[in-house]
């Protein structure tokens, strides 16, 4: 069901001018809002943990993108806190299964190179040649990308907070929280999987996440936490990711869905403004939660991360770029 802007029952455009840090902002530009965004909850010297609500083969592989560009940029990983001993448990199973998938992977690739030299009986120089040539090094290079996402993703931790109490150790201006999950634009909940068809799919509202949070043990006082599903800073699908754009994507919008009588016209939020308003409820004195325009892009092949759209023209953003600062309203 589309969702837009325009509560379809009236004739005027509702826009609520509370709704996000950067519609209070009084500076000139969407664009500078954005920076000023960025730079406010910028802080190098922070350690990053990721927050996982939920135990899947998906976490995993959202952390091991960010961690890859990391690892490139010769920065520690970020490793992955869960709520409880399960969760763990299974994240550690999962974790050394897509392990020993990778180790696999880029093995049989090796074994395929060698054994096309064996069954040519390649040398001198027509073996030169063909482990010059293109298609040989693209085997390689496919191998060497398998080993090394083994790598980084033996290297992230789990940690359980049941166990260890982590949350509660986490210092407001010492530590920053990402939340890891499949998100969509105007939707409250996050969810371990991208479609609910999808073995093992679960969500987790805005409002259970902050109560996790809550009864995890991370200080009241803690601020900075960020959202890096999918469309978090969205309520509304962007079009592009010009300033004006976003601006109107993290203003509430309306569910237009006339066959649906009790979800038609239904006021939504960015998740990130949502799960803003839930922490200050669950007694966070100043939460600050930075959402993220457009989806997410799994990997990259530099140390930055990147937001892309559902458009034909398919535009590539630094995620840095796009994020954007929401406060309880």
């Amino acid at each position: 069901m589309p969702i837009s802007n325009v509560n379809t029952s009236q004739t005027t455009v509702q826009i609520d001018q509370s709704a996000s840090f950067a519609q209070v902002n009084t500076k000139e530009t969407q664009a500078t809002n954005l920076s000023d965004s960025a730079s406010k909850t910028e802080a190098p010297q922070k350690t990053g943990f990721y927050y996982a609500p939920f135990a899947s083969e998906d976490i995993l592989l959202f952390a091991a993108g960010t961690n890859q560009s990391r690892n490139t940029a010769g920065k520690q990983p970020r490793h992955i806190i869960v709520a409880n001993d399960a969760d763990k448990a299974k994240l550690e199973t999962l974790k050394e299964q897509l392990i020993e998938s990778k180790q696999t992977q880029a093995s049989d690739i090796r074994e395929k190179a060698n054994a096309v030299i064996s069954e040519l009986n390649l040398e001198g120089f027509e073996l030169l040649d063909f482990i010059s040539s293109d298609a040989y090094n693209d085997m390689l290079k496919l191998a060497q990308n398998y080993s090394f996402e083994a790598e980084v993703l033996q290297q992230a931790d789990i940690i359980s907070n049941e166990k260890t109490g982590i949350l509660g150790t986490l210092k407001n201006g010492e530590s920053k929280i990402y939340v890891l999950g499949h998100g969509a634009y105007g939707s409250n909940e996050i969810s371990s999987k991208r479609s609910a068809s999808e073995e093992g799919y679960e969500t987790v509202s805005s409002k259970d996440l902050a109560e996790q949070l809550s009864k995890g043990g991370l200080d009241k006082s803690f601020t900075d936490i960020r959202v890096e599903s999918c469309f978090s800073a969205d309520a509304t699908e962007p079009e592009s990711f010009e300033p004006e754009e976003l601006k109107l994507a993290s203003e509430p919008g309306y569910i237009d869905a006339p066959e649906y009588p009790e979800l038609d016209g239904t006021k939504v939020f960015p998740f990130a403004q949502s799960l803003a308003n839930d922490l200050k409820s669950a007694g966070f004195e100043n939460p600050e939660v930075a959402g993220y325009h457009g989806a997410g892009k799994a990997y990259s092949d530099d140390p930055h991360r990147y937001q892309t759209l559902h458009t034909d023209d398919a535009p590539v953003a630094r995620s840095s770029e796009v994020r954007e600062l929401f406060l309880p309203v």
